[in-house]
């Protein structure tokens, strides 16, 4: 028991000196035309955005006839949601020390942005691989472009000190498993139908 203790402790610190290295060097790299990129970016992430897009891009699955897509589209972004929310008051981790650059709200542990938009775009850049075509070249530009959104969402959120580097990797992590459930979730589904 005292092994596992002590390599949670040093894991825990590892992390913990990472994020405050992190945090040193972005203030370092601080400029007025980065920030306004840098919330222009953040704002991507954003609830009201994935409200928004969700709409659209429903409407655009059901009246294609995509109506299973839709459903599991619409799962897999509330219910990271929720489960984002449930972990964020399980941890209650505090935002990071210093001036934040933009809004934020709630505790910060795991990045919600980076959760989100992770599970959200990765679902769309997995139906932009699927009904493409694998070997579609727009397509697979279409998921690049969508994965490094999800790359720049997250290092936004550590720019503008509202998350430290540990808030946005968990969030991706989580973001991934509950995409990768989702997608499984749903080609068990087309199989039985």
């Amino acid at each position: 028991m005292s092994g596992n203790y002590s390599a949670f402790s040093r894991l825990f610190y590892f992390f913990s000196n990472l994020d405050l290295r992190v945090q040193d060097y972005v203030q370092t790299i601080n400029s007025p035309c980065l920030l306004k990129i840098m919330i222009i970016i953040t704002y991507l992430g954003s609830p009201w955005v994935f409200v928004i897009l969700s709409a659209l891009t429903s409407s655009y699955l059901w009246f294609r006839g995509k109506k299973l897509e839709t459903i599991f589209l619409n799962v897999t972004l509330f219910s990271t949601w929720g489960i984002m929310e449930g972990l964020k008051h399980l941890f209650k981790c505090g935002r990071p020390a210093g001036q934040a650059l933009t809004m934020a709200r709630g505790y910060s542990f795991p990045s919600g942005h980076a959760m989100l938009s992770l599970a959200f775009y990765g679902f769309l850049a997995a139906l932009l691989l699927k009904y493409g075509g694998r070997g579609n070249k727009q397509a697979w530009l279409g998921a690049v472009a969508l994965y490094i959104l999800v790359l720049l969402i997250g290092l936004s959120r550590i720019y503008l000190n509202v998350h430290y580097l540990s808030d946005v990797m968990a969030g991706c992590l989580f973001g991934i498993l509950i995409l990768i459930l989702s997608l499984k979730a749903m080609k068990l589904v087309q199989n039985r139908l």
